[in-house]
């Protein structure tokens, strides 16, 4: 009898230190959230731990994991990596550069070079549309002027298109230091001293900028400065109606990428010594060039496409 008390006794314990067993944790479970897998175009190193990419036009920020590094893969590059959340920011499991399919059509352009969006993408004005271009392998774009007419040749893209090669046609008057080259769709004049021309260009954000909550095809009103051949929004909001004070009125197009937008709308510029607006029909395509003054831009030249 003592015997099988025995025996109970021990079974019971068993099961008992069984139960605990399963009550604590598996130190083998990881304490990490889901790995997310994804792509975009790596902008490049914030710092030494840290590095940022653009995923669909939009900038993020990842920690970069043990092991991970972005030693080889250039600026601009297409990148695959994984990832985790974490309470800081997501941390980086792996990334790669992504092979590159060389399928598509390669296409001719023509247009105006606006600038350098950034380290990887330029901006081209293409038959008064303006274009971001990511920046393809090899291709040099640090000594073009901004405002130079040029040719190009490019591939579309998943996320924009590619640039394969571009070539200066007409550097702007001046080196493009103190002049701006546009183009655009004569309105009409205004007075002897003046005319009107509809312009569809591209705007970076300045400041604190954003354009969260506006719709595309919106009315807007804004406000912008020029730097060199970019302009540079300070302001912008969607309005029902036009509104007084010293803003420009357009329709909002859309965003062009994370840090640009595009927009519609008349400009008023004065004649400057010598330009004239005989033969130029009321809309007709043109091509102009301009100085920025405190207060109107001032045409330098104004001639039909």
């Amino acid at each position: 009898m003592a015997k099988t008390m025995g025996v109970l006794l021990l079974a019971l314990l068993l099961l008992v230190t069984a139960a605990l067993a399963g009550c604590q944790p598996d130190r083998n479970d990881s304490t990490a959230g889901a790995v997310i897998e994804g792509e975009g175009i790596l902008v490049g190193q914030i710092d030494s731990q840290s590095v940022e990419i653009e995923i669909n036009g939009q900038l993020k920020a990842f920690s970069l994991g043990t092991g991970v590094s972005a030693a080889g893969i250039s600026d601009g590059s297409r990148v695959v990596f994984s990832y985790t959340e974490t309470e800081e920011r997501p941390l980086l499991l792996s990334l790669t550069a992504a092979v590159m399919e060389e399928t598509g059509t390669v296409t001719n352009g023509e247009g105006i070079y606006t600038g350098q969006i950034d380290s990887h993408s330029v901006e081209i004005e293409v038959d008064g549309q303006a274009r971001a271009f990511a920046i393809g392998e090899g291709v040099l774009v640090e000594n073009i002027d901004s405002g130079s007419r040029v040719t190009f040749t490019y591939r579309e893209e998943e996320y924009r298109p590619l640039l394969l090669s571009i070539e200066v046609v007409e550097a702007p008057v001046g080196g493009g230091e103190a002049e701006i080259v546009g183009e655009g769709i004569y309105v009409g004049q205004i007075d002897a001293q003046s005319v009107e021309i509809e312009i569809n260009r591209a705007f970076v954000y300045g400041g604190e900028v954003s354009v969260d909550g506006i719709e595309d095809g919106s009315l807007v009103a804004f406000t912008f400065v020029e730097s060199g051949a970019r302009a540079v929004l300070d302001s912008i909001k969607a309005v029902d109606e036009p509104v007084e004070g010293n803003v420009a009125h357009g329709t909002f197009i859309g965003q062009i990428d994370g840090q640009s937008v595009e927009i519609t709308y008349f400009q008023a510029f004065a004649l400057g010594e010598g330009v004239s607006v005989e033969g130029i029909n009321d809309g007709s395509a043109v091509f102009y060039t301009y100085r920025a003054e405190q207060q109107r831009p001032v045409l330098t030249s104004l001639t039909a496409k």
